[in-house]
């Protein structure tokens, strides 16, 4: 005699929806994992450099030193920041969704995918054309004293306040609060497969 294919109480079909669901092998998990943590903290060094470099372009008299500045962020903003972000967001999906710790069903994943996908929309969509027009402002100052006007007053407070964000969501990374969601605890309550 074989051996049942379904667990007591379960139909066929519901077994087969269970063998499904995608979930990452081992050494699938390790690297996703490392490319996700690398990404990461990247993210968080380049917000932080940003950070930096708006606090500088803020307060120099040097019309070389802003025009450096204001390039620079620029740079990083169209190039190191949206690959790192975008790559710590697809990975972060991966993980989720390959692991049993499931997309919905914990609040601290939740937290950190409001706080992603908030950064990134911000990052695209605000801070990228003020970074691009602070550039242009101070480009067209020459030798005379550094002109960025109103992106330096809206970058020097956004932009650390993005580290900000982006630091909390590490933490919560490393405590995970909040317990399950709803959806976690049905998840959790449901008789497991054999």
């Amino acid at each position: 005699m074989s051996a049942p294919t379904t667990a007591p109480g379960k139909t066929g079909h519901q077994d087969a929806r269970k063998k499904k669901k995608f979930e990452l092998s081992r050494r699938g998990r390790k690297l996703t994992l490392a490319v996700h943590v690398v990404t990461s903290v990247g993210w968080v060094g380049l917000s932080l450099s940003m950070a930096v470099l708006a606090l500088m372009g803020y307060t120099t008299d040097d019309a070389a030193v802003a025009k450096g500045v204001y390039y620079a962020m620029y740079v990083f903003d169209d190039t190191s920041v949206t690959v790192f972000s975008v790559t710590a967001s697809i990975s972060g999906i991966l993980l989720s969704c390959g692991t049993a710790w499931g997309l919905l069903l914990h609040w601290w994943i939740i937290a950190k995918w409001v706080i992603t996908l908030f950064m990134t929309i911000f990052a695209w969509f605000v801070i990228h054309p003020i970074v691009m027009k602070a550039t242009e402002n101070t480009a067209e100052a020459g030798g005379a004293p550094p002109r960025p006007g109103w992106p330096a007053d809206f970058l020097v407070w956004s932009v650390p306040a993005l580290f900000v964000l982006l630091t909390a969501a590490a933490v919560i990374s490393v405590y995970k609060p909040w317990g399950r969601t709803a959806r976690g605890r049905r998840a959790t309550a449901r008789p497991r497969r054999t």
